[in-house]
Order: C-alpha cells, then sequence, then structure tokens
C-alpha cells in the first residue's frame, strides 16, 4: 500500500508538471527539430526529464506527509543520499545543457564520466560480493569502484541511443523500473522499493504525454537522467547480494539497452571506424523496425514485449538460484541472438 501511495503521487505529480516543462521548453527554445534521422514531422519540446525529476522529487519531500517512511529505511541500508543527489544534478545539468545548446560528443562523456565517479565516491557501487563457495563477503577493491563507472556510463549511454520514438525510452525504463522493483521487495531492500516506486510512478505519469503521437520528448535531459538512475539504483539495490544475483538480474533486466549500445558500438567500429563511434545513423534496432514496415506504434509495443521478456528473466534469475541460473542466462543469450537476427544485423544493411 505505501509502495502504491508513492507511485499514484509522482504519477499525479507528473501528469500536471509535464505541460508545464512543455511550455517552458518552448520558450528556451528547447525544441527537437524535424531532421533526417527524426520520426516526427514538426518541432516537438525537450527537457522532459525535468517533469520526472520534480515529480519524483516532490514525492520523495511529500512521503512524510503521506504517511509513508522513505528516508528512514534508506538510511538504515546505508543510502548516503547527498551524493546521489549530487551525481543527479551533475548528469540533469548536462542533459538540459545538450536539450538548450548541444553538447558536443566527447564533454558529455566527460559530465557523465563525473557523475558517476561522483556517486561511485559516495557509495553507490560494487564494493564487494558473496563469495558463492564461503559465504563470506569478498571485496572488490579498485576493480569494483572501476567496473561500477563504467556500468552507470554504460546504461546512460544506452538509454540515450534507444530513445528513438515515441514512448520507447520511458516505456523501456517503466519495464525495468517495475521490474527492479519486484527484485527490491523479494530481496527485502524496502527502502529502494520505494525509490522505484517514486520512479516508475512518475515514468507513467510522464509517458501518458510521451506516448505516440508525443507532445514532448525526453531529450538528453530526460535519457540521460533515467540511464543514470536505472544504472545508479540497480547496483545500490543489490548491494552485498550474492555473486550470481549482482551479475546477472541487472544485465538481464536492462537487456535490450545494453544490446542496443553494443551493437551500435560494434556496428559504427566496423563501418565507419573507432573514431566516429558517436556520429548518428539510423540503424538502430527501432530504425530497422520502421525499415520493414511496422508503424512506430507497433515497433515500440514490439520492443516493450522484448524489455518485458528480459525482465521475466532476471526475476527468475533472482528466484532460481545456483546452477540453474546459467540456463536462463542461456535463455536470454538466445533470445539476444534471434533478436539481432530478426532485425537484419549480420546482413548488409538496406
Amino acid at each position: 500500500m505505501p509502495y502504491l501511495i508513492l507511485a499514484a503521487c509522482a504519477a499525479t505529480l507528473a501528469l500536471a508538471l509535464t505541460p508545464l516543462v512543455a511550455s517552458m521548453a518552448r520558450r528556451v527554445g528547447a525544441l527537437d527539430q524535424p531532421a533526417d534521422r527524426r520520426v516526427h514531422a514538426h518541432a516537438i519540446p525537450r527537457l522532459g526529464g525535468l517533469a520526472i525529476l520534480g515529480a519524483g522529487a516532490a514525492t520523495f519531500a511529500l512521503a512524510p506527509a503521506l504517511g509513508v517512511a522513505v528516508t528512514a529505511p534508506l538510511r538504515a541500508a546505508q543510502w548516503n543520499l547527498p551524493w546521489l543527489l549530487t551525481g543527479i544534478a551533475v548528469i540533469t545539468t548536462a542533459g538540459v545543457l545538450d536539450d538548450i545548446r548541444g553538447l558536443r560528443p566527447l564533454p558529455k562523456l566527460a559530465w557523465q564520466v563525473a557523475a558517476a565517479t561522483l556517486v561511485v565516491a559516495g557509495g553507490y557501487g560494487v564494493d564487494g560480493v558473496d563469495n558463492p563457495f564461503t559465504g563470506n563477503f569478498a571485496p572488490l577493491g579498485m576493480f569494483g569502484s572501476a567496473a561500477s563507472v563504467l556500468w552507470i556510463v554504460l546504461v546512460t549511454n544506452a538509454l540515450n541511443l534507444i530513445d528513438g520514438l515515441d514512448g520507447l525510452a520511458t516505456g523501456v525504463a517503466l519495464i525495468i523500473t517495475l521490474t527492479l522493483f519486484g527484485v527490491s521487495l523479494v530481496e527485502q531492500r524496502l527502502g529502494a522499493a520505494c525509490l522505484w516506486a517514486i520512479l516508475g510512478g512518475a515514468l507513467a505519469g510522464f509517458l501518458r504525454h510521451n506516448f505516440s503521437p508525443a507532445s514532448i520528448f525526453l531529450g538528453d535531459s530526460g535519457s540521460m537522467l533515467l540511464g543514470f538512475l536505472l544504472a545508479v539504483l540497480s547496483l545500490k539495490s543489490l548491494e552485498k547480494s550474492a555473486l550470481a544475483v549482482v551479475l546477472t538480474v541487472p544485465i538481464l533486466a536492462l537487456g535490450f539497452p545494453i544490446i542496443e549500445v553494443a551493437l551500435t558500438l560494434v556496428r559504427r567500429t566496423l563501418t565507419t571506424g573507432v573514431g566516429s563511434v558517436t556520429r548518428g545513423d539510423r540503424q538502430h534496432i527501432h530504425d530497422r523496425l520502421l525499415e520493414s514496415g511496422v508503424s512506430q506504434r507497433r515497433a515500440v509495443l514490439i520492443l516493450y514485449a522484448v524489455c518485458a521478456t528480459f525482465g521475466g528473466l532476471a526475476f527468475l534469475a533472482l528466484l532460481i538460484r545456483g546452477p540453474a541460473n546459467a540456463i536462463i542466462v542461456g535463455i536470454g543469450a538466445g533470445l539476444m541472438w534471434v533478436g539481432i537476427r530478426a532485425a537484419g544485423y549480420g546482413r548488409s544493411a538496406r
């Protein structure tokens, strides 16, 4: 019940705030103009991330008035909230600058690394795992910190890459959020579950305005913020869990965005060289679906189903521990391969 209250509050606030943010975006010129690599025919306001962030922050602040304790379980679980808020401020600032003025790839990457490094320094990285052979906690040291920064930057960019169709990145983030909300409940991470409930509500409210035909886009302020939050919260939600859970659950839950970023890096490296991996193209999975004749709405729904499938596998990986996890990972890898081939990868681009 407390989670439903938080989600409902965040959804209501996001519904109300989004038109206001869209109006502000028009005033400051944060508009996504039609172009060769765009599927919309007229200018659409960006800065959608501010509506999601505003709804989530307001819900968090209102939680005591709603009769829901959020900060107490987070502090009990050693969540360093000032560091998390600082990282969110950094990544949101980068996204807003990109939405209004535009940032070149390397400065944008520098902002992402800075935000990731801040939160990892504040205790949001994987500092160790439960050893499956001894049951003791095994510290990972600097390797864990470096891997955590890499994970956060990877997922931040993954959500940015899939934000190419109305409602796609928002809906995918919502499905991942619901998956990890369920994981947090099973793992008895109640503070994390509160945050997932707030984020899920804010995403649901925003999706009403963002689904096709969208009246506002996430922009980089939204896609980078969502990727950052999904990456950081997934790490903290599973902190000090068993090794198999730490490795498999987040990767499976975020399977679709991770596939997209991996394919993009490989494709651009092979076709135009390492130096141009940041150059945009129209060969993403959603682009391939549109090229095959699928409508924009249907393409989005297909990819929602793909993401939900990976979410189901992630939940199974949590419930079925031990050697059976290898079977789940194998199923996930098989689905990835089938999907890649179905999308036309491995054949020459049309």
